[in-house]
């Protein structure tokens, strides 16, 4: 019988009942999720650090799985296209931030992009120009065409996830939480984590 992950692990996790006064972000992690993973092990004499290489090792669920689904439900394909973290030692905290980063990079192609209403199709574009100009290499990035990530349009801040209820007919799968660029705390990325997480048995 399919069964739904029963803990996600407090650095993933999606919190908002549990975040301290005065902070905005409903996950422990501030991550802008169009920026490579290979950002988060960057050191930083901040007082707000950044993740350790332990924590990216950890298990992101319990019981542990070797595979993880990621809904978003961003998209309006959201229910044939999802996110999927693999590792057949059990998948970790790195493995789903990985995952992410990769599946906005993914090209998305004319025929879904016209599925989109003329507002949002406006949305988007306006996201994939900010990016190309953004690139170092602007004419490859425009080449490359519009990326899954730019539908996110101004939500590109992991949110955390949270375990999905679909009547137990879904294997081990979480929702992905966004927040607005708007909404980033007073830190910025790379990815920093505050306070440091209870442990995850």
């Amino acid at each position: 019988m399919p069964t739904t992950p029963s803990i996600v692990h407090p650095l993933l996790s999606h919190q908002p009942y549990t975040m301290l006064e005065g902070m905005k972000n409903p996950s422990l992690l501030s991550w802008n999720m169009r920026e490579a993973p290979s950002v988060f092990l960057r050191v930083d004499s901040s007082p707000i650090r950044t993740l350790r290489s332990h924590e990216l090792a950890a298990l992101a669920i319990q019981p542990s799985a070797h595979h993880l689904r990621i809904r978003c439900g961003i998209f309006s394909d959201s229910d044939t296209w999802y996110i999927e973290a693999r590792n057949p030692s059990g998948v970790t905290v790195q493995d789903v931030l990985v995952a992410i980063y990769e599946a906005f990079q993914q090209p998305y192609g004319n025929e879904e992009f016209n599925t989109l209403c003329p507002k949002t199709q406006a949305m988007v574009l306006h996201a994939y120009h900010a990016r190309v100009r953004a690139m170092p290499h602007p004419r490859l990035a425009w080449e490359a065409g519009i990326q899954r990530g730019d539908c996110l349009m101004q939500h590109t801040w992991f949110g955390g996830l949270s375990l999905a209820y679909e009547g137990g007919d879904v294997e081990n799968t979480c929702m992905l939480s966004l927040r607005r660029v708007d909404d980033q705390p007073i830190y910025s990325s790379p990815t920093r984590v505050a306070p440091r997480p209870a442990p995850f048995r």
